[in-house]
């Protein structure tokens, strides 16, 4: 990576389908997944295509498209020859997972995240060179998650907690078809807090996603991310009669709303002063304000709205 260096949040808004084709199984439209960890993701490929055409449609004059041009590349469709393509100055790599949103039966829904997708998260950001979270209690977090059913949130006000009136010392989470008893970690809570600020630009989304906020064992977070994503059954209707075609009767898979993703932007080509300087431009308008754009499948039926954020270190 050179030049600059920059964080990237997507929040999804509405259920979110990239897809991976056709499947096998009993969901005909499956969405992307990594091969290792069966985790769903965005891949660089599409955020660099949305980011794309949100600047062509917020840009005038022939001085946007050749910093269009310098910043995502030529494109191939409108190049006469492929002699005169120019590839882009920015690289942004695929989106992960870092916190899934789970059924609550305390406070209707968690943001559910795990040791792994923290230290994937924080590991990411040291190979860019960015320190923006402050330090987590690692020894805290290992001996409380070992434990059979057990879970850490960072505050005591947390709405996701639920109080036993006959035992007032036991606090439990009960996500999906997991009930654990939940721990406070004051040192999870200072992290929290800043990741919220970075994710959301108004106190309502922060406080939101601070009160519920859940770390959970990697085995259960695997389970959630692998069977809780949206299945959603589509029909195509006749024209003239407006009755199911014969026949045309599928399902989905979606990211569910209020799913957290991340990545990285960088400049990967500064072989010029022009192409250093559209980095720079293009980060520095990004961060100025978050952007909501539509992203992945399904436009005209409402899905793939996510929000857009930027962060980081710039130069």
């Amino acid at each position: 990576m050179s030049g600059t260096c920059n964080l990237y949040f997507i929040h999804c808004l509405t259920p979110l389908h990239i897809g991976a084709g056709e499947g096998a199984g009993i969901i005909d439209m499956p969405i992307i997944r990594e091969k290792l960890t069966g985790w769903p993701f965005v891949p660089g490929s599409s955020v660099k295509g949305v980011q794309r055409d949100y600047f062509r449609h917020h840009s005038s004059g022939q001085a946007d498209q050749e910093w269009l041009e310098t910043l995502f590349g030529s494109d191939l469709q409108q190049s006469k020859e492929a002699a005169d393509t120019v590839a882009g100055a920015i690289a942004l790599s695929d989106a992960r997972m870092l916190a899934f949103p789970v059924a609550s039966s305390v406070g209707t829904f968690a943001y559910v995240s795990c040791p792994l997708a923290i230290k994937r998260l924080l590991r990411d950001m040291g190979a860019a060179n960015l320190s923006l979270l402050p330090e987590l209690d690692w020894v805290n977090i290992v001996s409380v998650l070992e434990k059979e059913d057990r879970a850490l949130v960072g505050f005591k006000d947390a709405v996701i907690l639920h109080h036993n009136p006959r035992q007032a010392a036991q606090v439990t989470v009960e996500l999906d078809e997991f009930q654990c008893q939940a721990e406070v970690d004051a040192a999870l809570g200072l992290w929290v807090d800043q990741l919220a600020a970075y994710l959301f630009g108004d106190e309502f989304s922060k406080q939101m996603f601070r009160e519920r906020f859940v770390l959970l064992p990697d085995e259960a977070f695997q389970y959630m991310v692998k069977n809780c994503c949206e299945i959603i059954p589509r029909i195509r209707l006749q024209e003239e009669t407006k009755t199911t075609v014969r026949g045309a009767l599928w399902s989905e898979e979606y990211i569910p709303s209020e799913a957290v993703l991340y990545g990285l932007t960088w400049c990967d080509h500064t072989g010029t002063s022009q192409q250093a300087r559209a980095a720079r431009q293009f980060v520095n308008r990004l961060s100025q304000a978050e952007q909501v754009v539509q992203m992945g499948a399904n436009a005209s039926v409402g899905k793939g709205r996510v929000r857009f954020r930027v962060v980081g270190g710039g130069e």
